[in-house]
């Protein structure tokens, strides 16, 4: 009995340690093609895979806080990033989410100072859950807003204000094995903000759309994603650039307690792109603190 928690927290301290390893690892701050092609942000924008029977990777009640430190600030930057977000459910198949992000000075570098650096509001429909398309399908359209926020350094934001429509679908494909094969697609719209320009290496420099899919396996203690993107501005725009991405990711939780009121999951992954400004490679590794609460239904 009292082994449990002494067992959490070794987990726990193995979990952030090779998160830490894995981020002094990658050389350089993983750049997007678009906001689309960000493993974090497709996780959110999936349909909810609990309507196969599985763990979904971004579980909702009626209301969700959350925050994803940057671990890897520590090592590639003077400060650290800390996104802040709520997530509210309106009804059983619509939800909306706000995330903040501050940075401040760790104290391991030179000084940046501390403040806000983005916003970002968000709406998503999942396909309804009293009349689905099938038992074996699911689907979900949205929409995020993402807006740069003050003056903060200028190699945390691009400059710009992305509108980001999307569609997505998930598929059961092998019940017995948890094999789950998902699709999304998805345009950035830009328009340019008062702060200078500063797109990061392969990012797309003006209106695209991405089209990804993948395939996701439940091994109970854990998940695995295997992701491949395609972006291009030919459609949207007079420039015809395009980025292909390969993304393999572990999402598997820290600490799980009952009611899931609490929730800590660690994402290991790596990347391979290829776009305008040559090819990248690397890993990453995050954390994502959840708190869940839905209201007692009154009797």
């Amino acid at each position: 009995m009292h082994c449990r928690p002494f067992l959490r927290f070794i987990g726990l301290t193995l979990g952030l340690s090779l998160t830490a390893i894995v981020a002094s690892a990658q050389s350089t701050v993983p750049s997007q093609a678009t906001s689309l092609s960000n493993l974090g942000e497709l996780l959110d924008r999936l349909p909810d895979f609990s309507r196969f029977g599985m763990p979904s990777f971004m579980p909702k009640d009626v209301f969700q806080f959350y925050s994803s430190p940057h671990f890897g600030d520590f090592i590639h930057r003077d400060y650290m990033r800390v996104p802040l977000g709520i997530r509210a459910k309106i009804d059983q198949d619509f939800d909306v989410r706000a995330e903040l992000e501050g940075y401040f000075t760790h104290g391991l570098a030179g000084s940046a100072g501390y403040g806000l650096d983005r916003l970002v509001i968000g709406f998503k429909y999942d396909s309804p859950k009293a009349q689905p398309v099938s038992p074996e399908m699911t689907w979900s359209t949205g929409v995020d807003f993402i807006t740069p926020l003050s003056r903060p350094p200028l190699d945390l934001i691009d400059g710009y204000r992305h509108i980001v429509p999307y569609v997505a679908v998930s598929k059961l494909l092998v019940p017995d094995s948890g094999l789950v094969g998902y699709s999304t697609l998805g345009v950035d719209l830009l328009s340019h903000t008062e702060l200078p320009s500063n797109f990061g290496r392969n990012q797309l420099h003006s209106n695209s759309f991405t089209v990804s899919g993948g395939l996701s396996r439940d091994w109970k203690k854990f998940q695995t994603l295997l992701t491949a993107s395609y972006s291009s501005t030919a459609l949207l725009s007079n420039e015809y650039h395009q980025v292909f991405g390969l993304r393999p990711a572990i999402v598997f939780p820290l600490t799980r307690w009952q009611g899931r009121h609490t929730r800590l999951t660690a994402t290991i992954g790596g990347w391979s792109i290829w776009g305008p400004d040559g090819h990248e490679l690397g890993a990453s590794g995050s954390v994502r603190v959840e708190f869940n609460y839905k209201p007692r239904s009154k009797p």
